[in-house]
């Protein structure tokens, strides 16, 4: 039988490469209780966009804050929303 590694089993892409450069940044800001200070759940396996709030103690999905490459919008803007 094959097993998956551990540090594989949790990784998580939920973004294009090439949609953004270098590292991907996250905003600590609870969505709950807006408080500033956050910790990532797991910062290994996706660099932190699930996150748990020092406060309220409720775990969220943290919004992208890291700028898309230059040409992204112009590269989308004829791509419309299918919700």
């Amino acid at each position: 039988m094959n097993y998956t590694p551990l540090d594989q089993a949790y990784k998580i892409h939920h973004s294009n490469s090439n949609t953004y450069e270098g590292t991907v940044s996250y905003n600590p800001i609870c969505i709950y209780c807006t408080n500033t200070k956050s910790k990532p759940l797991i910062p290994f396996a996706d660099g932190g966009s699930f996150r748990q709030c020092v406060r309220c103690k409720k775990n969220f999905r943290a919004n992208i804050i890291t700028e898309a490459v230059q040409n992204y919008r112009y590269s989308t803007h004829h791509l419309t929303r299918t919700y």
